[in-house]
């Protein structure tokens, strides 16, 4: 659910004042859209909580210097970006890669690519371990832009605050991503 620019005011407001119940419902309001992305983009259950309290602390700790121009989503799905980079960033250093791939929940993204509804079974899981594959083939902005639009649930416009790119270039990149999706996805098909 959504917040009006008022409400979310208010409730940025009520915050900084400390209001447990204005945080508790802060958190009701960003924790799974935060979450969703973090484990779209890292592809690990764990991680992705600790990514989304370490932007939750981040949160906590700049609310009273944040200036609000109602592009708070904005700010706050910044804050998460750049620690899932800084985090692969730092296992890249380490040559750690995690290859942990969801099982177990549905892919609003996955039935969009595939151009199917609601699949199950082995098909489904061997559909999805594709698409994750054909992520991972993405240049990272690429793979950013879409990780934000369908599991951070984004406007392209907030997309493009948050990685400091002119909206033409975020519609681009996610046009282009998309095609190379799907010649990925083919690619892949037609080789199994």
């Amino acid at each position: 659910m959504a917040l009006d620019t008022q409400a979310l005011s208010a409730l940025i407001q009520r915050c900084r004042a400390g209001d447990k119940a204005a945080w508790d419902e802060f958190i009701g309001l960003y924790w799974q859209r935060l979450f969703a992305y973090a484990y779209k983009a890292t592809h690990d259950r764990d991680l992705a909580g600790d990514l989304v309290q370490e932007t939750l602390l981040r949160v906590v700790q700049k609310l009273q210097r944040y200036t609000d121009e109602g592009k708070f989503e904005a700010w706050l799905f910044r804050i998460i970006v750049n620690l899932v980079r800084d985090r692969a960033r730092a296992n890249a250093r380490r040559q750690l890669r995690s290859t942990v791939v969801d099982h177990e929940s549905g892919s609003e993204m996955t039935d969009q690519m595939a151009g199917r509804e609601n699949r199950d079974g082995a098909e489904y899981r061997e559909e999805k371990e594709k698409l994750f594959g054909a992520l991972e083939k993405l240049p990272e902005l690429d793979r950013q832009v879409l990780l934000l639009r369908h599991y951070g649930c984004l406007s392209f416009k907030e997309i493009a605050t948050i990685i400091g790119c002119p909206l033409g270039t975020v519609l681009a990149r996610a046009h282009r991503a998309l095609g190379k999706m799907r010649v990925l996805m083919e690619v892949d098909h037609e080789t199994s």
